[in-house]
């Protein structure tokens, strides 16, 4: 009896061992961004696509291929702002499922200069010019996010997904874009 007793000390000591050095949220229905790992909650949102609240739906965003399924990425990966404009935001061409993209720079004084380009091919064919439209102000940005809208009115890229953020989600998102320089 008494060799039991150590026996089931020793491996409730190593299963505490063994707790402790896996990451935070493992095992928690979270991915390797742990909450805890941002300084804000649109940080957060911009890193993982989940807010306080958790995951953060959408739409779209499947990059014309249908590959992603309708709103999802292929293999149940998790999209979110920084796979398509980088941890900078400063956007640029990458290659997603075989589809080259060229993501805007959103980081907010991109978006809210006087003169912007969104993209390579306007929705009229405007092809190598990028389309040109007003500023972005905060209202623009939560009807871009949300509805896939530029400020001009005219559709964003059908790569972009429509996000069902709260408007909390979307004043925190705005509020993190605005501190990338």
């Amino acid at each position: 009896m008494k060799n039991h007793k150590k026996i089931w000390l020793g491996l409730t000591l190593l299963a505490l061992a063994v707790a402790a050095c896996i990451p935070f949220g493992w095992g928690v229905g979270q991915s390797e961004f742990s909450t805890g790992r941002y300084a804000s909650n649109g940080e957060r949102i911009y890193f993982t696509g989940s807010g306080v609240n958790g995951r953060i739906s959408y739409t779209g965003g499947d990059s014309g291929g249908g590959m992603m399924g309708g709103g999802g990425m292929m293999g149940s990966g998790q999209l979110a702002c920084v796979n398509c404009h980088g941890a900078d935001g400063r956007g640029g061409q990458h290659t997603m499922y075989m589809t080259t993209m060229d993501a805007p720079d959103i980081r907010w004084s991109a978006l809210t200069e006087a003169e912007a380009e969104h993209g390579d091919e306007g929705e009229h064919g405007d092809e190598g010019h990028g389309m040109e439209h007003p500023p972005y102000d905060e209202e623009a940005f939560k009807q871009a996010v949300t509805q896939g809208l530029d400020p001009g009115g005219d559709s964003l890229d059908p790569a972009m997904p429509r996000w069902q953020m709260s408007e909390q989600d979307l004043a925190d998102l705005i509020a993190y874009l605005k501190t990338l320089s």
